[in-house]
C-alpha cells in the first residue's frame, strides 16, 4: 500500500512539472509570436504612413511613457517598440512563472535563486538607458 502511494505522489509530480514546462513554452511561444506580429504591424504602418530613416530617428520612443504617448498619438514607431518591450519582457515573464513552479514544488533553493535573477532582470531593466 505504501509502495502505491509513492508511486502515486510520483506521478503526480511528473504531471505538475510537465504541466509547468507546457505552460512556461506557451508564455514564450505566445509572447514571442506577438511581439513579431506588432513590431510586423508596426513596421507595415510606419512604411505605409510614409515613413523613411530620418524621421525614424527623431520620432522613436525610449521610454515607456514615450511609447504610451506616442501610441496615443497614432505614431507607428510606437508600435513597433511597443513589440520589442513585449519581446524583452517575455523571457521576463518566464523567469517569473519559474519562481511559482519551484515553490509550488517547495524546491526553496531554487525559489530564491529564481527570485534573485528575476530582482536582477528587474533592476537592469529600470536602471537601463536605451539610447542614450
Amino acid at each position: 500500500m505504501g509502495r502505491k502511494s509513492a508511486d502515486d505522489a510520483a506521478t503526480d509530480a511528473q504531471g505538475r512539472l510537465r504541466q509547468a514546462e507546457l505552460v512556461i513554452s506557451n508564455v514564450l511561444r505566445w509572447g514571442v509570436i506577438l511581439s513579431a506580429t506588432i513590431i510586423a504591424l508596426g513596421v507595415v504602418w510606419f512604411y505605409l504612413d510614409g515613413g523613411g530613416a530620418s524621421q525614424a530617428l527623431a520620432t522613436y520612443p525610449r521610454s515607456l511613457g514615450g511609447i504610451v504617448q506616442q501610441l496615443g498619438r497614432g505614431e507607428p514607431l510606437a508600435l513597433v517598440a511597443l513589440g520589442l518591450l513585449l519581446l524583452l519582457l517575455t523571457p521576463i515573464a518566464r523567469v517569473a512563472i519559474s519562481i511559482l513552479v519551484f515553490a509550488l514544488e517547495r524546491d526553496w533553493l531554487y525559489t530564491v535563486i529564481t527570485i534573485i535573477v528575476l530582482l536582477i532582470l528587474l533592476v537592469s531593466l529600470a536602471l537601463g538607458r536605451g539610447g542614450a
